[in-house]
This record gives C-alpha cells, structure tokens and sequence, in this order.
C-alpha cells in the first residue's frame, strides 16, 4: 500500500512512506534530518531563519498565499489522491479550531489517520475490519452512521448491535488482545484509540 506521511507540527510517531512537511511541520522534517517529497503552506509559522532551513532539505516548496479558503493541511491532503494511507502527524491537540477540521476530514476519508502521542483517529465503514491494539488502552467509537455493530476482541463486546449517531455509550472499551475486529453492517464509524501517557 502507498503511504504518505502528512507532517504538521511536532510528534513522537514514526514516518513512514513519502513526506509532506506542512508550515512548521516542514521546519520539524528539515530540523530532524527528515527527507520531503514536497514542503507546502503559507509559512507564517516558521521564522525567516526556518525557512531558510526547509529550502535546504526540500527542492518542491509550494508557497500558498496567506490569503485562501482553506487550511495548509487541506492544501496538502489535495495532493494526495495517489495514496492509500495518509498518515497525520502533529494535527491533534493544537489550535482547536484546526484540529476540529483535521479530524473532520479524517471522518470523510478511511485513508487518513490522524496520531499524535496519546491518539489515533480513523474512519472505518461497512466491513470487516481487525484494529491492532498497538500502544493505546482505550477504543472509543463515534457514530457517523446509523447501522449495526459487532466488536470482537474486546472487554465490552458487542454482537449487531443498532448504532445511531451521538450514541456516547461506546467510549472506553479494551482490546482483551493485540487486535480486535470490528464489523460494521450499512454503518460508518469514527474509532479513537487512546492512552492515558
């Protein structure tokens, strides 16, 4: 699978695949010796000292006007039609107002996965899907979708049953293993995978 690591700011999580440093997520790729396959935003967030830094680690920089109707991170999601995976680095627990719109396009696209040191947040619809526990205790579900939902593998598990969106029921639950599945029937979900440090 081709995976795209979207870079927005400062992280603890590994890359993996291409990398699209974002803004001030561009400095933290050049400052830690970390390869770009492009650089993108309108670069408020950096000094004139860190750009200078990014133009030395990265030959495609696309410069956005400050002006625009969307956010630097949407700019760089735009470019990213050709992968399956679109991991998101730094995009959770900043600016509220970004990381609402970072998590709201994570709940359109199942491609995306959004992570910071204690989260992960991804889409998931109909299907079969087996979740690996990795690092986090929690598995919390969001209804997007009306449907059914089967959880095995888990401390609280669940067998068809109806889901409807703002159910608030659904946080909290273990994987008893390292994996768990989750079967969605005419359903879409939004899971968060959390610890608590």
């Amino acid at each position: 699978m081709k995976t795209v690591t979207i870079v927005l700011g400062e992280h603890h999580e590994t890359i993996i695949g291409d990398v699209i440093g974002v803004d001030f997520g561009a400095y933290v790729c050049a400052r830690d010796g970390v390869a770009m396959t492009l650089a993108c935003g309108d670069f408020d967030s950096v000094t004139t000292v860190q750009f200078k830094e990014i133009e030395l680690h990265c030959s495609h920089i696309h410069k956005l006007n400050p002006i625009k109707d969307e956010t630097d991170f949407k700019y760089a999601y735009s470019l990213c039609d050709d992968y399956d995976i679109i991991r998101v680095l730094g995009g959770l627990g900043r600016r509220k107002d970004h990381e609402f719109i970072n998590i709201m396009t994570a709940m359109k696209d199942s491609r995306i996965e959004l992570y910071d040191g204690l989260n992960k947040i991804k889409r998931y619809g109909s299907g079969s899907h087996i979740v690996d526990k990795l690092n986090y205790k929690y598995f919390s579900v969001v209804v997007l979708k009306q449907g059914y939902i089967t959880l095995k593998g888990f401390k609280y598990p669940l067998t068809r049953r109806e889901i409807f969106p703002f159910d608030d029921y659904l946080t909290s639950n273990e994987m008893i293993h390292d994996k768990g599945e989750i079967i969605l029937e005419d359903a879409s979900v939004l899971v968060i995978q959390a610890c608590d440090s």
